[in-house]
C-alpha cells in the first residue's frame, strides 16, 4: 500500500475535544431537546425542525433500532403540543448488528431501495391527505413541493438526542447555512484538500447554474430531479452542496486529483485512497474489505452505461457535503451498533463527506433500479480536517473551510447574531474534534492510526465516555477546563 506523498500535516489550532459524558436513563431528561426541535421553525433540512401546531396530524414513523426512551420523549412532546398523532413503528430484521466501515456498501445499496419506498409512500400520504407532517427517517434527501410537510428523526440513542446541536438556535444554523452557500454559488474553481491525504478540484462551471448563480440549472434539475424540484435546486439546511447534487452530460465534468481517507458513514476502514479523473473513480488502493468490495464494483459496472452518467461505469464523484451544526459530536456509548453510526457525525461545521456512485433519490438513479442494472448505490470518505478553497469569477481566493473549521463561525456577522443567544466563543466552538495520531496529537498516523483507525477510535471513545476528565487532560492539558463543555 502507497504512503501519502508526505506525513499529515499536524493542525495545532484544531486540538481534540468533546463535551461531557453523562448516561440518560429517564424520559424527562429528553424532554427539553425535543421540545426544541419541536419549536423550531419548519426546515426540510438535516437538522430537525418540526414546528409543531395545535391540532395537526402527524405520523411519527421509527423503527426498531430507535431506542425506546427516544420514542416515548417524542410521543410525550407531541402530546404537549396538541398533536393528533399516529406512531407506526417498522420492525428490522432482530436487534441492532455491529457495522464495520465496510459495511457501508451493502448498507447504502439497501437504504437506497428504502429510500425509493419512502418517496413512493410520502406521495401516497400526500395524496390521501391523512397528515399534516409526517416526522420520519434520519438522513437523505426528503420530499418537497407538497401539501404534506416531512421532516426527520434522528434520535437514534439518548446521547444522540441529549445534545446541544439541537437546542442550537435555528436562526444561527439558518444564517451559517445561507452564508456557506452564497459563497459556494460564487467560487469559479473548488479545491479540497485534508491532512489524510486529498487534493481534490473541479471546476464549478456556468453549466451547473442559473443565469445568476443563485440556483442550480433547471434543465440539469429537470434531468435529475422532475419529481422533486424544489429539493434538486438548492441546498439541503445542515447539508451544503460543495459540488452539485449531479452530473453534468460527457466533457463537462472536471473533477480530478485524489480522495483519501478512513471513515464513511457507517464507520473507519483502513486508510484509502481514490483516483478521480473527470469526476470518475479510476483507481481505488487499500481500504481493507471496504476497498475490496469498491474494487469489485467499480470492476462489474466499468462497461455499463448507466442513466444520467457521464461515461460508462458506476463509480462517478458527485458529492461533496460540508455540515455546518457545530454541536454534532460522535456518539460514545455503543458507538457502531446499528444506527448509532457515523452517518451522525457528517453533519458536524466543517465536515465534508465525498459521495460517489448513482445520485441519490435522483431519476437516473431510479431508472437504473427498474432496468435492474447492478450495484445501485453510493458511497463515502469523511474529511475531518479538510480546507476547502474557492476561487471567484476575478482570481480572488477565498478559504470557506480551513483544517475543518467552517468560517462561517469566525464570521463578523454570524458572531453578532450569535450575541442574541448567548457568548459567541462558546455558541460557535465546535463541540467535538476527533483525535488522530499525527494530525493533531502525538503519534504516527500510519503505525498509531490508519491501519487500523476502528480500534483506535473505539478506544478514545470508550476513554472519553468513562474519565472525561482524565481524557480532556491527556490531548489539551492547558486548555482543558475550557475545552470541557456540557450545554
Amino acid at each position: 500500500m502507497s504512503d501519502l506523498t508526505q506525513a499529515p500535516q499536524g493542525l495545532p489550532s484544531r486540538p481534540p475535544r468533546c463535551p461531557d459524558y453523562r448516561d440518560v436513563t429517564d424520559v424527562a431528561d429528553l424532554l427539553p431537546f425535543f421540545e426544541s426541535v419541536a419549536r423550531r421553525p419548519f426546515s426540510n433540512g438535516l437538522w430537525a425542525a418540526w414546528d409543531l401546531r395545535p391540532g395537526e396530524r402527524v405520523l411519527l414513523r421509527v423503527d426498531s433500532w430507535h431506542d425506546p426512551l427516544c420514542v416515548e420523549a417524542a410521543v410525550r412532546t407531541l402530546e404537549k403540543f396538541g398533536c393528533q398523532y399516529e406512531v407506526v413503528n417498522a420492525q428490522r430484521p432482530g436487534p441492532p448488528v455491529w457495522f464495520e466501515g465496510h459495511d457501508e456498501v451493502e448498507v447504502m445499496k439497501e437504504i437506497t431501495k428504502e429510500l425509493a419506498a419512502s418517496f413512493a409512500e410520502w406521495e401516497r400520504l400526500d395524496d390521501e391527505g391523512t397528515y399534516d407532517k409526517v416526522i420520519w427517517g434520519y438522513g437523505g434527501p426528503i420530499l418537497s413541493e407538497r401539501r404534506i410537510k416531512v421532516q426527520r428523526f434522528p434520535f437514534i440513542t439518548p446521547e444522540m438526542t441529549a445534545s446541544a446541536a439541537h437546542t442550537f438556535p435555528a436562526e444561527l444554523l439558518t444564517a451559517i447555512d445561507q452564508w456557506t452557500w452564497d459563497r459556494m454559488r460564487e467560487g469559479r474553481m473548488v479545491h479540497i484538500t485534508d491532512p489524510e491525504g486529498t487534493d481534490l478540484r473541479y471546476t464549478s462551471r456556468a453549466e451547473y447554474w442559473d443565469e445568476e448563480r443563485k440556483y442550480f440549472n433547471a434543465e440539469h434539475i429537470a434531468r435529475f430531479y422532475p419529481q422533486n424540484t424544489a429539493y434538486g435546486r438548492t441546498y439541503l439546511p445542515g447539508h451544503i452542496w460543495g459540488k452539485p447534487n449531479f452530473l453534468l452530460p460527457e466533457g463537462l465534468e472536471d473533477g480530478h486529483g485524489v480522495v483519501a481517507g478512513t471513515m464513511n458513514h457507517i464507520g473507519p476502514f483502513p486508510w484509502m485512497k481514490l483516483t478521480i479523473e473527470n469526476s470518475s473513480v479510476t483507481d481505488i488502493e487499500g481500504g481493507g474489505l471496504f476497498g475490496e468490495k469498491l474494487r469489485r464494483i467499480a470492476e462489474e459496472t466499468a462497461d455499463i452505461q448507466y442513466p444520467g452518467m457521464p461515461g460508462k461505469g458506476l463509480l462517478k464523484w458527485w458529492e461533496a457535503s460540508i455540515g455546518t451544526n457545530p454541536k454534532i459530536h460522535r456518539p460514545r456509548k455503543d458507538y457502531l451498533l446499528g444506527w448509532n453510526c457515523a452517518l451522525y457525525e457528517r453533519m458536524r461545521s466543517g465536515i465534508v463527506h465525498i459521495g460517489y456512485g448513482s445520485v441519490i433519490s435522483s431519476a437516473p438513479e431510479t431508472e437504473a433500479t427498474l432496468a435492474g442494472l447492478p450495484n445501485i448505490g453510493h458511497w463515502h470518505v469523511h474529511l475531518n480536517y479538510p480546507t476547502v478553497t474557492l476561487e471567484g469569477a476575478y482570481g480572488a481566493q477565498e478559504k470557506l473551510i480551513e483544517d475543518g473549521r467552517l468560517k462561517a463561525l469566525d464570521d463578523p456577522g454570524i458572531r453578532r447574531l450569535a450575541e442574541k443567544y448567548g457568548d459567541p466563543d462558546q455558541l460557535l466552538a465546535e463541540d467535538w474534534i476527533p483525535a488522530v495520531p499525527g494530525i493533531n496529537i502525538d503519534g504516527d498516523y500510519w503505525r498509531d492510526y490508519a491501519h487500523d483507525p476502528a480500534a483506535w477510535t473505539r478506544a478514545e471513545l470508550e476513554v472519553c465516555r468513562r474519565w472525561h476528565h482524565l481524557y480532556m487532560k491527556m490531548i489539551n492539558p492547558a486548555g482543558a477546563a475550557e475545552t470541557s463543555c456540557h450545554h
